[in-house]
């Protein structure tokens, strides 16, 4: 199956918005050959949500629609999930009848909700595993049982799904075509790095107050959405970190590759940290030093990285990088890493699979 002409509807854990996480970029970059619909998460449930219109779309270009709905029942309790997915499915195929949309490939992102697409009658059925939820929901064992094909972004994820269906493949986080920019090799006279993503739970703050304090003479940009009871986690009594709240997503591209180099130091003990990260290869793909805690899915290349758990050992690692120069060899083995993992050959090769 080509992925080009198809109707596609992508089922997303967050709603669409200048912040873009996996499914946003692959809904996006759907859309330049098919028509993309984009579900947003459920409203939470209120009595009052029978009342109210029951699917609102909303147009992001021509092949590019978002839709939103509201939960007519509390989803917690199994039974009333499963007739809140009727009423889901029910309203979602009026949508596509009155609209004239057939043969639906059904692309689901989120595991924990709507395990029913069969009730559309779609074309094929996806599920695209990038967080580690560990079959905690039935929907989930439900779904990788339906799904012609099981998308994962990591071999630790798809070994998990194995035991529920043999149709499982390892797609690893994918960067658009156009984060690639003219490298920059000069290091700013005041060294900065850099970190894009959510300031939450998921960050180790340990490490970062301690390589923050090692470093002072050294910038530490945090571009992102800021939990409000995360502010408290660091140390604020210094001047060389920085919060600039949340960019769209096209325009990290260029605060990364003003940055000397990047850093993400998560809370290794934390559900799926030590895996992969989408942000990684934003950070590859400018070719910029990336000094991290250890994820698997990077263990093969970590010649092209720092990645560490011992602070010590982060420590000495980044006092080299601050006194002498890199490699520069290692800036275009990054680029290239990048590429490898574009979304151009990423399409090409789920449309392989999916042939």
């Amino acid at each position: 199956m080509k992925l080009e002409d198809q109707n596609i509807l992508i089922v997303s854990n967050e709603a669409w918005g200048p912040v873009w996480y996996s499914k946003h970029n692959y809904a996006w970059q759907l859309s330049q050959k098919n028509k993309v619909y984009f579900l947003n998460p459920a409203v939470r449930f209120s009595p009052l949500n029978v009342f109210k219109k029951n699917l609102v779309s909303e147009k992001i270009n021509d092949n590019l629609i978002t839709l939103s709905y509201k939960n007519i029942l509390p989803v917690k309790l199994n039974f009333f999930r499963l007739i809140n997915e009727w009423y889901v499915f029910k309203i979602l195929h009026r949508y596509f009848d009155n609209n004239k949309v057939k043969n639906i490939v059904f692309w689901t992102f989120d595991p924990i909700r709507l395990s029913t697409p069969e009730k559309l009658n779609p074309k094929i059925i996806i599920l695209h595993a990038v967080d580690h939820y560990l079959f905690t929901y039935p929907s989930e064992i439900l779904l990788s049982k339906k799904a012609d094909y099981v998308f994962c972004v990591s071999d630790v994820i798809a070994r998990s799904y194995q035991k529920y269906t043999t149709k499982t493949y390892v797609i690893p986080h994918a960067v658009p075509d156009d984060e690639f920019l003219p490298i920059k090799t000069e290091r700013s006279k005041k060294i900065t790095g850099i970190y894009v993503g959510t300031i939450d739970i998921r960050l180790d703050f340990n490490f970062i107050n301690h390589i923050t304090n090692v470093f002072p003479d050294i910038t530490f940009r945090f571009i992102g959405v800021i939990r409000p009871s995360i502010e408290t986690m660091f140390n604020k009594d210094k001047n060389n970190i920085i919060f600039e709240g949340a960019l769209p997503f096209t325009e990290l591209k260029h605060q990364i590759r003003e940055a000397d180099f990047c850093f993400l130091f998560k809370d290794i003990y934390h559900l799926g940290n030590s895996i992969s990260s989408h942000k990684m290869l934003q950070y590859f793909a400018q070719g910029k030093p990336i000094f991290a805690t250890i994820m698997e899915q990077y263990k093969s290349i970590n010649t092209l990285l720092y990645m560490e758990n011992d602070l010590e050992k982060m420590e000495k690692m980044m006092r080299h990088f601050v006194e002498h120069c890199e490699n520069q060899e290692l800036i275009q083995k990054r680029i290239d890493y990048a590429k490898e993992h574009s979304f151009s050959n990423t399409l090409l090769k789920i449309e392989k699979i999916v042939s």
